[in-house]
């Protein structure tokens, strides 16, 4: 198994996908900071609001590298290289396990560096400016570690589904769309229903809402948590079975 994980870490190493996903977790979380503390205005940063609108800039990485993890998958299907890791590894499930393992920890990774950047962005910005940072009420060290452990649940969860539909861009445009659209209004329409579709459940873990979902009516964080790795474990042994039976390439 240790052999397995070296090999999936080898692979990000020597592919540009692992570099882009840097790249565009600089972008979607250090430039949103950059902009608020150069054009907002001086009471809004002298704030205890500040605080929190700085934390949601780094709120688009879990999605980031969600798509990270669908790419990674069905880039093996789309280059063929799937075949040669089943051939040095015919136990597909502990295939999947790996690369479950390591797109999970260099996604939470990912969430770390872009939650850290955008606290020193944030800092050194309004240092500048000649306003103090204001932390937001009642926030704990927990709170940024649950964005962290989000992000590496939704990096595994798009390596399964990747698994299991192969199409990348199919995937990961149905992906999204379900995650900003389908799932936020089957959320405000049936809230009971809501409170369990995927990326509802995820943002629980965290505990906020979705579309209206207020995480107090629904899964306590736990629960949410425990919800989340069925979902991430039934999708990829579902992926597991099916390749099992069908053509790797």
């Amino acid at each position: 198994m240790i052999d397995l994980l070296r090999a999936e870490f080898l692979k990000l190493r020597s592919t540009r996908t692992a570099l882009g996903l840097f790249i565009i977790t600089l972008i979607v979380s250090v430039v949103p900071t950059i902009l608020l503390v150069a054009l907002a205005p001086r009471e809004v940063l002298d704030s205890e609001e500040a605080g929190s609108f700085f934390n949601v800039a780094a709120s688009l990485v879990p999605y980031v590298v969600l798509v990270f993890g669908i790419l990674g998958m069905t880039n093996e299907y789309r280059h063929g290289t799937i075949t040669y890791t089943y051939v040095a590894t015919p136990r597909r499930g502990r295939v999947m396990i790996a690369k479950l393992v390591v797109y999970a920890l260099v996604g939470a990774a990912m969430m770390l560096v872009a939650i850290v950047l955008v606290q020193l962005t944030a800092r050194m910005g309004l240092q500048v400016r000649g306003i103090g940072y204001q932390s937001p009420e009642g926030m704990t060290l927990a709170d940024p570690a649950r964005q962290v452990v989000v992000a590496g649940l939704m990096t595994a969860f798009g390596v399964s589904l990747g698994a299991l539909l192969r199409a990348q861009v199919p995937t990961v445009a149905g992906v999204l769309i379900w995650a900003f659209a389908v799932e936020s209004i089957i959320a405000m329409v049936r809230p009971k229903i809501g409170v369990w579709l995927p990326f509802t459940v995820f943002n629980q873990v965290i505990g906020g809402n979705i579309g209206g979902a207020e995480s107090s009516s629904g899964l306590e964080r736990p629960e949410a948590f425990l919800v989340s790795v069925v979902y991430i474990g039934i999708v990829s042994v579902a992926a597991v079975l099916i390749s099992m039976s069908r053509d790797v390439t």
